[in-house]
């Protein structure tokens, strides 16, 4: 018996005895991420760009100095330095590329992370930076620059990358993944709703797109082992006017660092940002 068994097989157990306690424990380590080292190359990028502190003592990388503009947000346990792949071809097309660390990401501070803080942190960006002509979202970033579009951010266009569809498949895949019983994952559910001061189902991505009409992107690789392709389907259904890319064998991280994906990503923005 492996030691992921019996990880689950205790909170089989636990979230049966105690339902609350154990659900509390999950939503505390579902919320809380861990810091991955900075590795060198990251440090040598630093000279690249301009670091700068913005709204409640969160950092972002600028790059560039044109009058269009590109925001890119990082995906969950991840940071701005994370999507410079991307960077390059968006500079080369006249943009300033402005990529930001959410809360509790990279160097910025904070005391929550979630999608509703992401989002939160997106419309710091705005506020500090933009307005901006287009944004690009990786994962969980994904999800929270759809949701950041409810909370007034301005954007013409956007790519969704790796992105899941909805917020509840993440909390019931992880409750599922875990081994939390059927009560102790209602609750939760529940913990992380009220954590975010959101309703999970007010987190459907492709509706939030689809109600605000948005030039988008979506791309997702078949082999994504963390979110599934089917949540760039089921985002389609909702929204059928998205362009949708599928690759194959890019997985969930590598799919940012790939130079096709990204000279993907610029053609689509090049096109678009333009208001109608």
């Amino acid at each position: 018996m492996n030691a992921m068994t019996l990880v689950r097989l205790n909170h089989q157990i636990m979230g049966r005895i105690a339902p609350q306690t154990t659900a509390n424990k999950m939503a505390k380590f579902f919320l809380t991420p861990r810091t991955p080292p900075i590795k060198s190359w990251e440090r040598d990028l630093e000279s690249s760009f301009h670091r700068v502190t913005f709204g409640d003592d969160l950092s972002a990388a600028i790059w560039g100095n044109g009058d269009k503009k590109v925001l890119l947000m990082h995906g969950w346990e991840s940071r701005a330095t994370h999507m410079h792949s991307l960077v390059g071809p968006l500079l080369e097309s006249g943009f300033q590329v402005v990529a930001i660390d959410a809360p509790m990401h990279g160097y910025s501070k904070g005391n929550k992370a979630n999608l509703v803080a992401f989002s939160e942190a997106i419309l710091a960006a705005q506020l500090a930076f933009g307005p901006f002509d287009a944004a690009v979202g990786h994962s969980l970033g994904g999800a929270a620059l759809a949701h950041a579009l409810t909370l007034g951010v301005r954007i013409n266009c956007c790519v969704l990358i790796s992105s899941p569809a909805c917020i509840l498949d993440v909390l019931q895949g992880f409750s599922q993944f875990v081994g939390l019983p059927k009560n102790a994952q209602t609750r939760f559910v529940k913990n992380i709703e009220q954590e975010t001061g959101v309703p999970v189902e007010a987190l459907e991505m492709g509706q939030i797109l689809a109600h605000k009409k948005m030039k988008t992107l979506l791309i997702h690789a078949k082999d994504d082992q963390e979110i599934s392709v089917t949540a760039l389907k089921k985002i389609c259904k909702a929204w059928p006017q998205a362009q949708a890319h599928i690759t194959d064998d890019l997985g969930h991280r590598k799919i940012i660092r790939d130079d096709n994906i990204a000279e993907r990503v610029q053609q689509f923005v090049q096109r678009h940002y333009l208001p109608n």
